[in-house]
C-alpha cells in the first residue's frame, strides 16, 4: 500500500495548492495582478483550473494573499469552506458565492468529516488585525502554512510538522521592520517545526511601484544555501510557478 503524501504546486507568491493525504487546500489566493502589485514571476496556473478543494485558507487580507477579483471566478464556491483572518473577509467571500465562508481565530480549528483538520494559530498582526498561520493535519502527516508570518517565536510550542511553507524574501519597508521572514528565519523557523522540507513561499519580489516603498532582504536560494550549512537534515524546496513536488512519508 502507498503512503500517504503531501504535494505542493506553487501558484505565485504565498498562492499554492497543497495536497495532504487525498485533500487539496488552496492557500492565499492570489491570481490577478494589480497596476501596483505585480508577481515578478509568471502564473503557475489560472484559478479556473484549480481542482475542487476541501477548503481555501487566506492569512491575511493583503492583495497578494485575498485575491476576491479572482475568488469571485472560482467554479466551485458552494463546496468550498473558506478560512480567513478576519470577520470582513469572511463577510466578503460569502458576498461572493461562499457559503462556508468563516474566521477562524487563533487557536481553533475547522475539523472536516473525513479526517481531514485545519488549525489557526498566530502570525502577527498588522495594527489591529490578526493575521493567521495554519495547520493542516490528514492521514497522520502535519504541514505548516505562514504566508506572512515573520517570527520565529510564534512557532516554538507548536507539534513538530512533516512540511512547514514559510516566507523567504523578508520584505522590509525602507523605513520599518520586516513583514514576513527572510531567508535565515525560514531556516530557523522551518528547525524550529522540526519540519523534514521547507517549501519557499512569499518569495519573487517584482519591479512594480511597491517596490518603491518595500526592499527583500533574502530569497529561497539562500535558504537552500543556509540549510546546506547549518541545517543538513531540511531539504528545502524551491518551485517554479506551476511545478508539482511531491513528499512521501518515510
Amino acid at each position: 500500500m502507498n503512503n500517504p503524501v503531501i504535494a505542493v504546486t506553487r501558484v505565485a507568491n504565498s498562492c499554492a495548492l497543497v495536497e495532504i493525504a487525498g485533500h487539496a487546500v488552496l492557500t492565499d489566493p492570489w491570481f490577478t495582478e494589480r497596476w501596483y502589485l505585480k508577481r515578478g514571476e509568471p502564473l503557475g496556473m489560472p484559478i479556473e483550473e484549480v481542482p475542487p478543494v476541501a477548503a481555501i485558507v487566506a492569512t491575511s487580507f493583503a492583495a497578494n494573499h485575498w485575491d476576491l477579483r479572482a475568488l469571485r471566478r472560482y467554479p466551485h464556491k458552494e463546496a468550498t469552506v473558506v478560512l480567513t483572518a478576519t470577520d470582513r473577509m469572511a463577510r466578503q467571500a460569502r458576498a461572493l458565492g461562499y457559503p462556508l465562508a468563516e474566521r477562524l481565530p487563533w487557536g481553533s480549528a475547522h475539523v472536516f468529516g473525513n479526517g481531514l483538520r485545519i488549525a489557526s494559530t498566530p502570525a502577527g498582526r498588522l495594527m489591529k488585525w490578526h493575521h493567521n498561520a495554519y495547520v493542516i493535519s490528514a492521514g497522520g502527516l502535519r504541514v505548516f502554512f505562514g504566508g506572512e508570518i515573520r517570527d520565529v517565536g510564534l512557532l516554538r510550542d507548536l507539534l513538530p510538522v512533516d512540511v512547514a511553507l514559510l516566507p523567504t524574501n523578508g520584505l522590509t519597508p525602507v523605513l520599518g521592520k520586516p513583514l514576513v521572514m527572510g531567508h535565515r528565519e525560514a531556516v530557523d523557523g522551518a528547525t524550529v517545526l522540526r519540519a523534514r522540507a521547507l517549501v519557499a513561499v512569499h518569495d519573487a519580489h517584482a519591479a512594480d511601484a511597491m517596490s518603491l516603498v518595500f526592499r527583500r532582504r533574502g530569497s529561497a536560494a539562500e535558504a537552500r544555501e543556509l540549510a546546506a550549512a547549518e541545517a543538513p537534515g531540511l531539504d528545502v524546496v524551491v518551485l517554479p510557478p506551476g511545478r508539482r513536488w511531491e513528499f512521501a512519508e518515510a
